[in-house]
């Protein structure tokens, strides 16, 4: 078993992966502020409850888009494993060519997914769309190019500014709207808001085929993506854990070589 760890900029999702299966995976906010010992506490409490054994642990990957992370999950690992850690980065061998002006700029979460939608799409193009703090789209080309792909604002950041800048519109529970028009508020705000973000895909996704001249196999991501689910037409595949699968390929991958 292994334990991949995904550090974003809103959530820290922790999976516990065996044989290529996400057996566990813990949830928690993402704070700079917090301490190697007090993120080995959680990640230790964690497997306590859930009756996870230190001793069948092999491995710890680390997937971060938050730099001041970075050194505190590596000793995280040290100190519970006392393993290094397999940090993902964008100039491990990972028979794909990053095709964009400035790789090393590349975060690893969409490394992750780049290389899991090859992983599952192998002869076609793919794009994973990753609902998170911003909207992401990587675009991985049939013949193992990363070309780049368009960043959004995260449905949850324009939800939050636009609650703070209008004093009369209520918060909301994202969800699928009954009607695209709405008859009242909550509505007309999911509406917008949900069915809107959809069409941003749907079009983006659109121009994304354009410009390739071929067709896009299309993923989402994200704690969130789950909403998209009949709203996106372009969508075909819901994986909230798709980055974490993502880092275990990446990790047998990098093994074998």
């Amino acid at each position: 078993m292994i334990i991949t760890v995904d550090v974003g900029n809103t959530n820290i999702v922790i999976g516990f992966i065996d044989k290529g299966k996400v057996i566990n995976v813990l949830r928690i906010v993402t704070d700079s502020g917090r301490t190697s010992d007090e993120y080995k506490l959680l990640i230790s409490e964690f497997m306590r409850e859930e009756k996870i054994e230190k001793i069948f642990i092999d491995d710890f990957v680390i997937s971060s888009v938050v730099p001041p992370l970075m050194p505190i999950f590596r000793t995280v690992s040290k100190k519970l494993i006392e393993k290094d850690a397999i940090i993902v980065s964008f100039d491990m061998n990972l028979g794909i060519k990053f095709d964009v002006d400035e790789p090393s700029f590349t975060g690893t979460d969409r490394i992750c997914n780049m290389f899991e939608a090859a992983y599952m799409f192998p002869d076609e193009n793919a794009c994973v769309v990753d609902f998170g703090t911003a909207t992401s789209f990587t675009v991985i080309t049939k013949d193992r190019r990363f070309v780049g792909g368009p960043i959004s604002i995260g449905i949850l950041t324009a939800q939050a500014d636009l609650f703070r800048k209008t004093s009369q519109l209520p918060r909301i529970e994202l969800a699928k709207p009954l009607s695209a028009i709405g008859n009242n508020t909550i509505e007309e705000l999911q509406s917008g808001i949900v069915i809107g973000f959809g069409g941003l895909v749907d079009r983006l996704i659109e121009s994304i085929e354009e410009e390739l001249g071929e067709p896009v196999r299309v993923i989402a991501t994200g704690g969130i993506s789950h909403i998209m689910e009949g709203v996106s037409r372009k969508i075909e595949i819901y994986d909230k854990l798709l980055t974490l699968k993502g880092a275990y390929h990446i990790y047998e991958y990098v093994k074998k070589l």
